[in-house]
């Protein structure tokens, strides 16, 4: 397949090669941020051609890798740079939304507990604070290129160059072509979350107490990440994910501070006010809840000062068995009296979704991902429940999970086209920054960072990294996550316009062609995603989804 690569760019190589320049032994592809390139070992197939189109919405971000290959030679300070887009109008697209950053590689070291293709290095952090990086001979190296249109930016095509460098000296050129749409992705999440975000570390029995001592270094991951709270709150809003806990972890809190922010910024998702537990079997009328009530208390009463409890939630009863039922409903009893207008969420494991079992006083039941019933659902949401989906360490392929070795694109299409097809009411993750490294990641492409997360998966639990002095850094699972949200921000963009549309008997006479082809639109096809288990690996397909919804509410202005 490399062969293949470096003939194709041999054919178009005179016309991307920067004037006055010797030709250099490489050649450059592009590829989808769909998919994961491996740096050695395993064949890679990018795209090559002299330029590219990108298209986006307002206060939407959108990329793409640039995977450059050396021919039989190193090449020292490689960097991608993006000049100067503009359109017909002399309008310019914000360079701060540009940037260019290489791809960091982590090594596993051993078989997950799900079937792995390969043990080696795969790709995962985005190295930010890298600007260019050295590539061995016969490596294959992306360089992740994002695009971010503000809020306000004009709709239209904006054209430019992107550049392909050693030190100071360009080496190829590349057309550039970025189509902004003519609407907005919202500022926040388009769809519930509860996600927690409290760094912690997982030590296995072979290096406990290794591991142990690393927790009294300032640098060690789990402690250096506090001195950049601020930048990691606004780091995860970036990605619609909100500074949060779900479990009760020592020291933790809503942190009012943070999510007062966030809401002054339109950003704000949702929050726990707390953990909760099931109740005893007692015959007080609490149940032994009065602690958990007493706990939780203060921070409603914060939450409704600050006009926030319409994003506030309280989880509990963690996957609990059918055993435990009594004590989940005394729970969830208690807790909708003392917070009558607060959510009440958990993970309990009832199929029934509370309509065949004792628990009645439950808001919102969230199954795995394989256990998301659309029929049942539907019958709870009849009698005023929220029924979400989840995912964690399961489940496992032929499903669609976040791990380390799974195709990037399983992320995307989980929270954009499955969503769009199954409709939960929300998406919980019960951890994103499982950290097990001895320091932060500061040099790059290959990197220290240790891809075991819980137990010994890679990435379960982790979809974050930490780079120099405890600074966020995003990994491909996590770009991709909020791109299939932004997807998702389409679908319901149409909804709305197919809404307005029908509500005037005008317009809806007048664009009766349009209101055809955008219910069709809104069905998800089969060929993108036909089941839990049955959806597909091409970015090619996203694409053609993606843009025919756009293309079709940007048809419904007036």
């Amino acid at each position: 397949s490399l062969s293949t690569v470096h003939l194709a760019f041999e054919g178009i190589r005179a016309r991307v090669q920067a004037p006055g320049t010797a030709a250099a032994a490489a050649s450059v592809g592009f590829a989808s941020p769909m998919l994961k390139v491996l740096p050695r070992d395993v064949p890679v197939t990018p795209t090559v051609g002299d330029g590219l189109a990108v298209s986006l919405a307002r206060n939407e971000r959108e990329s793409f890798q640039v995977v450059v290959l050396p021919r039989g030679q190193a090449m020292q300070g490689v960097s991608v740079r993006v000049g100067a887009l503009t359109n017909a109008q002399g309008q310019t697209l914000d360079a701060a939304g540009v940037t260019a950053a290489p791809v960091g590689y982590v090594q596993t070291k051993a078989d997950p507990p799900y079937r792995s293709p390969y043990v080696g290095w795969w790709p995962d952090p985005i190295l930010d604070f890298l600007p260019a990086v050295d590539i061995a001979k016969w490596d294959a190296q992306a360089f992740w290129v994002r695009i971010k249109a503000a809020p306000e930016q004009p709709a239209g095509i904006y054209a430019g160059t992107l550049q392909v460098c050693t030190g100071n000296a360009v080496l190829f050129r590349f057309g550039l072509s970025v189509r902004v749409y003519d609407f907005a992705v919202p500022a926040a999440s388009p769809l519930p979350l509860a996600i927690t975000f409290w760094p912690e570390d997982h030590p296995l029995a072979t290096n406990a107490a290794e591991q142990k001592g690393w927790r009294n270094q300032p640098d060690y991951p789990i402690n250096a990440w506090k001195s950049h709270k601020e930048r990691w709150a606004d780091f995860l809003a970036d990605y619609y994910i909100t500074f949060d806990s779900l479990y009760a972890y020592k020291d933790w809190s809503p942190d009012f501070d943070v999510l007062a922010r966030l809401q002054q910024q339109g950003r704000l998702g949702r929050f726990n006010l707390g953990y909760y537990g099931k109740a005893t079997d007692t015959d007080a009328n609490d149940w032994g809840m009065a602690d958990t009530v007493a706990r939780l208390r203060p921070r409603y009463e914060r939450a409704k000062q600050l006009g926030l409890l319409d994003h506030a939630y309280i989880y509990g009863c963690d996957e609990n068995p059918k055993e435990a039922f009594p004590g989940v409903e005394r729970a969830a009893a208690v807790l909708k009296q003392a917070f009558p207008d607060v959510l009440v969420l958990t993970t309990t494991y009832d199929d029934s979704f509370g309509m065949g079992s004792v628990v009645k006083s439950m808001d919102a039941w969230c199954p795995l991902t394989p256990k998301f019933d659309p029929a049942k659902a539907a019958v709870a949401r009849a009698a005023g429940r929220q029924v979400w989906w989840y995912i964690c360490c399961g489940p496992h392929h032929p499903h669609a999970n976040l791990f380390v070795e799974y195709p990037a694109i399983e992320g995307r299409l989980l929270m954009g086209a499955l969503t769009a097809k199954y409709r939960p009411d929300g998406f919980l993750y019960y951890q994103i920054s499982i950290w097990n490294s001895r320091k932060p990641i500061d040099s790059g492409p290959f990197t220290d960072w240790d891809p075991r997360s819980w137990t010994t998966y890679h990435g379960d639990g982790s979809w974050t990294c930490v780079g120099p002095g405890g600074t966020p850094l995003a990994t491909i699972r996590l770009e991709n996550f909020r791109d299939g949200l932004e997807d998702y921000a389409y679908v319901l963009a149409l909804e709305a316009a197919v809404a307005r549309v029908e509500a005037t008997v005008a317009e809806r006479a007048a664009k009766a062609d349009w209101l055809a082809q955008a219910k069709a639109a809104l069905v998800v096809p089969d060929t993108l995603a036909k089941s839990h288990t049955e959806y597909t690996g091409d970015p090619v397909a996203v694409y053609a989804w993606r843009n025919r919804i756009a293309e079709l509410i940007e048809a419904a202005r007036p």
